[in-house]
């Protein structure tokens, strides 16, 4: 991914990953699936069909093998690719140790 910031070792990835988007009122204001593009210990960027509002709350549901990790972020960026595609960085607010260790299972090079 192209965006800046994220001082954390990027890993390419692949996965379904569920989310829902709330706005300042703690509203959900769009839920979808999109495809992860990569991960770090510090955030993930995804690819979407629809723009996502920066500085917005996100819960996440990723689907990694046979486990599935639950987070929290912000996000952070976005940028759009094409018409009706666009990337967007979201910033880990809330991630357990072990689901982590679950992603480093998957990706052991995140822990670098």
């Amino acid at each position: 991914m192209d965006f800046d910031g994220r001082g954390s070792t990027r890993v390419e990835s692949d996965n379904l990953l569920a989310f829902r988007l709330f706005d300042q009122d703690n509203n959900i204001i769009q839920e979808g699936m999109v495809k992860t593009l990569d991960i770090s210990k510090s955030g993930i960027a995804i690819q979407s069909q629809k723009p996502l509002e920066p500085g917005y709350k996100i819960e996440l549901t990723i689907g990694l093998g046979d486990d599935v990790v639950r987070a929290t972020g912000i996000v952070k960026n976005q940028k759009k690719i094409a018409d009706n595609r666009y990337h967007i960085g979201i910033e880990f607010n809330f991630l357990t140790e072990e689901d982590l260790t679950k992603i480093a299972m998957q990706y052991p090079s995140i822990l670098k």
